[in-house]
């Protein structure tokens, strides 16, 4: 399981106990199991380039029955905050007032999409199942996400899965992308969060926030927003988890 950021990882590892940990080319992977099955959760960092280098430097290391990436999406279509998102193909692209396609769609694994499911139906979160998109930056305003809506049809949006989904392709591993809704398509972020990826944008973020305050009201109901999504997050690794990550047969 692949996520981006520590929020994330840290909703998995609620459901997910670890066992012990193991560094691979600098990525740290915390490694447990459940049912005589291990799983790896990863964190991989923010965007396509650094979920690509990790996913691939540790399956030169370990092979892996399935890859997932997991953790937080912005929802392209009517959703609520904590929502499932199952995805049912992935490809990057980016939006500059037209939408251009930069990757074949890769399609996710229908045993493991149909056992995701289910298994919101059984935790009680609704649940969208469709295609994602990637893209390279953080797309903050209300109207850029749903412009991308119109001009893809998908489902949610995030920045890794398709880096991880071509791995995953290249190596003929199945591969799911289950993430839940931490932002709506109606919904402006309260900053342009592309800027504290760059360590020079920092202080400009900061200046934002500190100079309208109406910003950090904004950036609470954010906070909120992802521990809710945070939460079903846990809620459904935690089934999951008990189905054996829908694989049929034991590591």
């Amino acid at each position: 399981m692949f996520v981006a950021t520590r929020w994330e990882l840290a909703a998995l590892r609620r459901a997910l106990p670890v066992d012990r940990r193991q560094h691979v080319g600098g990525i740290r992977c915390l490694i447990g199991r459940q049912s005589n099955r291990p799983y790896w959760l990863i964190q991989t960092g923010v965007g396509s380039d650094a979920a690509s280098t990790a996913a691939r430097l540790v399956l030169n290391r370990q092979p892996m029955a399935l890859i997932i990436s997991t953790g937080f999406a912005g929802a392209l279509t009517p959703a609520a905050i904590g929502d499932l998102v199952i995805g049912t193909s992935v490809c990057a692209g980016s939006n500059d007032r037209t939408w251009r396609q930069n990757t074949e769609a890769v399609s996710c694994d229908h045993a493991g999409l149909s056992c995701v499911q289910s298994i919101a139906a059984q935790v009680g979160i609704a649940a969208h199942l469709g295609p994602v998109v990637s893209v390279p930056r953080i797309v903050y305003r209300a109207e850029d996400k749903q412009a991308i809506s119109r001009m893809t049809g998908a489902t949610a949006l995030d920045m890794e899965s398709a880096a991880l989904a071509l791995v995953a392709q290249e190596r003929a591993v199945p591969f799911l992308v289950v993430r839940t809704v931490s932002d709506l398509v109606g919904e402006d972020l309260p900053v342009d969060f592309n800027l504290f990826l760059k360590p020079a944008g920092w202080l400009r973020g900061i200046w934002e926030l500190l100079a309208c305050p109406s910003k950090l009201l904004g950036m609470n109901r954010l906070r909120q927003q992802s521990s809710l999504a945070a939460d079903q997050l846990t809620a459904v690794y935690t089934a999951f988890a008990g189905r054996g990550f829908g694989l049929s047969q034991t590591l």
